[in-house]
């Protein structure tokens, strides 16, 4: 971590300000992430099936709340890169398509909160239209971008 604050000290401000950082699965949680922004700046982005893997017991609304504290006005949107486990493989592979129930579970513990949702999910168009159905049913409020 005390690198990576080292390094990103050296960057030029362009490159600067287009970083994010993102937990992970092995070695960085939120609450890592989070020391490194106290120490540059950087917007956390929640991983939420990193975060099933490597937390330390916080919820992934208390995970999200964490993550997006460090995104000011001019960052934009907090974001969310949404995807769950594929059964079938090592823990950490990202599976194929949504999730439906699993999905439906991440919209209620994260009702009321504003945020932008990057789906990392192998049939991106047809997760993503699934997703938009299951939003709709449940009247969250969306928008395109």
């Amino acid at each position: 971590m005390s690198r990576f604050v080292a390094r990103y000290r050296k960057l030029p401000f362009k490159i600067k300000k287009r970083l994010v950082i993102e937990n992970d699965d092995k070695s960085y949680g939120v609450a890592d992430c989070c020391d490194i922004h106290a120490q540059t700046g950087v917007p956390v982005v929640l991983d939420t099936l990193h975060h099933t893997i490597r937390n330390e017991g916080e919820s992934v609304r208390d995970a999200f709340m964490m993550s997006s504290a460090t995104w000011k006005r001019e960052d934009g949107m907090p974001i969310v890169d949404y995807s769950t486990q594929d059964q079938k493989k090592r823990p950490g592979s990202h599976a194929e398509t949504i999730d439906p129930g699993e999905f439906r579970k991440f919209i209620a513990a994260m009702r009321g909160l504003e945020f932008d949702v990057m789906f990392e999910i192998k049939d991106k168009e047809t997760s993503a239209l699934q997703a938009a159905a299951i939003l709709a049913k449940h009247r969250v409020r969306t928008s395109a971008r």
